[in-house]
């Protein structure tokens, strides 16, 4: 669940479509929920990339409108919620 730039509440079900720990990558494919009310698919990548100090989270979107004028999906706020789990959970000692 996430607020989206809007400010409208929505929720999303997701499914797991692949793993890459060696490349960081992760894959998921929503299967339910808002994102499908506007979209006929709806895919998001996200890859960490370490650098020297810290990593880079490279957050894409595959999407299909079901129209031409359903608008670009306001997706930012949720992007950050994800990247900040990710950063908590990277920045963690797993020792």
């Amino acid at each position: 669940m996430w607020t989206r730039t809007d400010g409208k509440v929505c929720v999303s079900k997701e499914v797991v479509e692949g793993i890459d720990k060696e490349n960081k990558k992760l894959s998921l494919r929503a299967i339910e929920g808002d994102l499908l009310k506007d979209h006929k698919s709806f895919k998001t990548n996200v890859q960490v990339i370490p650098k020297e100090k810290g990593s880079v989270v490279q957050w894409r979107e595959e999407f299909e409108k079901r129209g031409n004028h359903i608008p670009d999906p306001t997706t930012l706020p949720l992007a950050i919620h994800v990247i900040n789990k990710i950063d908590s959970y990277l920045t963690q000692d797993h020792n």
